[in-house]
């Protein structure tokens, strides 16, 4: 018998079993820093969840401490930049906002809540081409699930800088998306309405008058009757706002006559 070849097959296997144990606590510790990361993220993401609910309740100061929280526990969670974003802008922090708004979109570029957020950011401060650039960065997105409403969006902010034509082309996307989608075909409607035609105001609100419209979009649905002549049309949704919305100025205009 190789008594040296047999000692070398040993300690081969022995080596090889050393080899095989390292690896194994190797991955063991990737596994466990993996769950932890993971863990990391669940908390960050469980305070920004509740912080968007204490914004939504206009709890500014909860909201504030949620999302700086999330942001403590992982300084690389974008939502919860764009939490912060959203309370300063409420507190009229702009500058603390804006940066807030950026670190989210360099942390998460593709993330359309951001972009749809900032741009709406922007446009309330009549930065209307940045505001709109960011509403087309939301969209380009294919897994964004409400491109409609940061069409509407562009289309409201296009309409605040006289770009009607920009304007309407916006919000018929936002159409050609969500039929239903109550805004976006208020805002065509009224555009269209102003000028001069009716019978395409009349038709683009068609569809929404069917739900359960506001104040504003009776109010134009009367005024866009009455140029096209549907008196009954005219009477019902008069008959409505008095029901469903007696105090609002729209039912005051109607019943001073005007």
């Amino acid at each position: 018998m190789n008594f040296a070849r047999l000692a070398a097959n040993k300690l081969s296997i022995v080596l090889l079993a050393g080899f095989i144990s390292f690896v194994g606590v190797g991955c063991a510790n990737q596994q466990q820093k993996d769950k932890d990361d993971e863990n990391v993220v669940a908390r960050a993401r469980a305070h920004t969840d509740l912080g968007a609910v204490y914004y939504q309740q206009k709890q500014l100061e909860i909201a504030l401490e949620e999302f700086t929280v999330a942001t403590q526990i992982d300084s690389n969670f974008a939502l919860a930049y764009n939490g912060l974003g959203l309370v300063h802008a409420a507190l009229g922090q702009d500058d603390i906002a804006d940066a807030n708004f950026r670190k989210s979109i360099q942390l998460e570029p593709n993330n359309s809540e951001s972009h749809n957020n900032y741009g709406s950011f922007l446009c309330a401060r009549n930065h209307i081409d940045e505001s709109i650039k960011e509403f087309l960065a939301a969209v380009r997105n294919p897994l964004y699930s409400t491109p409609a409403l940061a069409y509407t969006n562009a289309g409201i902010c296009s309409a605040r800088k006289k770009d009607t034509v920009s304007a309407e082309a916006y919000f018929q996307k936002a159409l050609q998306i969500d039929p239903l989608l109550n805004a976006a075909a208020y805002q065509l409607a009224a555009l269209q309405f102003k000028r001069k035609n009716a019978a395409a105001a009349k038709t683009t609100l068609q569809n929404v008058m069917l739900g359960q419209p506001g104040p504003e979009m009776l109010w134009l649905a009367i005024q866009i009757e009455r140029e096209v002549g549907g008196k009954d049309a005219e009477a019902s949704y008069a008959l409505q706002l008095r029901r469903q919305y007696p105090d609002s100025e729209q039912a005051k205009l109607l019943q001073s006559g005007n």
